[in-house]
């Protein structure tokens, strides 16, 4: 291609022309290339288009109480020192709220509060009777548990048909309090669809050098201010707007390095055959 420069602003003209089909040059094979990795068509269903800043489970569990009239019956799976009944008692005073847990772990260890409505199981078979639930609740817990998907399976059962499982695992985040299976995004995609689960999306949350660093200097809080924001968000935000990335591409670039992933998945009312 030869350019032919002009007297004046003719040239500028050109040269900033040129410039831009560059960038557009540049913004059409990022896209493609996100698009051609078998890593994002692997779960790129599952990434939300509407937006892109990182989410926690409190903001699915708002969505849940905006759309659900009656009185939920809830469980907490994994529910530690059972202190989330307190969380859903302030969402809906009208919740009937369950927790289920293992014997023996740090946090239930750490339990004080006395509550016939939380139970102790086996960590495989939740002691419910089938469709009992509304919403099953588990912060932080499916990595820590010894057989994820049979467990799962489980939580299948007792839910409610339409009801929803909302949750958040550790992906790239060190080793902790007994954790033994960090979960990849494509992991929560085969588990809860193999288990029979309508796997709806799937958001980044905590970016994973927040995680390091808090683990790094072991939650020290002077330097509370290196671990409480998402320095790497922040640094693919920037790539990506320079790129013109839409919110699809820029949750599979934050959650290709999340410390924490969090998800919303429902029973249908019918059965899905997943491939």
């Amino acid at each position: 291609m030869v350019f032919i420069a002009r007297k004046g602003n003719g040239a500028n003209f050109d040269k900033g022309l040129s410039y831009n089909r560059i960038a557009k040059i540049i913004v059409m094979n990022i896209k493609k290339l996100i698009a051609s990795m078998a890593n994002y068509q692997t779960i790129c269903d599952y990434l939300p288009a509407d937006h892109s800043t990182p989410c926690s489970v409190h903001s699915y569990l708002k969505r849940f109480y905006d759309d659900f009239a009656e009185p939920a019956t809830v469980l907490d799976l994994g529910c530690g020192e059972g202190n989330s009944i307190e969380l859903f008692q302030h969402l809906s005073g009208d919740t009937i709220w369950h927790g289920a847990d293992i014997e023996n772990s740090p946090e239930v260890r750490k339990r004080v509060r006395n509550n016939d409505f939380i139970t102790s199981f086996n960590g495989v078979d939740l002691p419910y009777p089938d469709k009992h639930f509304d919403l099953i609740f588990s912060n932080q817990v499916l990595e820590h548990v010894r057989s994820p998907d049979v467990l799962i399976t489980d939580a299948f059962r007792v839910l409610k048909p339409g009801g929803s499982f909302i949750g958040s695992v550790s992906y790239l985040e060190p080793y902790h309090s007994y954790s033994i299976f960090n979960f990849t995004p494509y992991g929560i995609v085969r588990v809860f669809n193999d288990s029979g689960f309508d796997l709806k999306e799937i958001r980044p949350e905590t970016d994973a050098a927040a995680l390091i660093i808090r683990q790094l200097v072991n939650r020290y809080q002077l330097f509370s201010l290196l671990w409480k924001y998402n320095f790497l968000y922040a640094i693919l935000e920037i790539l990506a707007t320079i790129s013109n990335l839409g919110h699809r591409e820029r949750n599979f670039l934050k959650i290709q390095f999340s410390g924490h992933l969090v998800f919303l998945a429902k029973r249908p009312d019918r059965l899905i055959l997943y491939d």
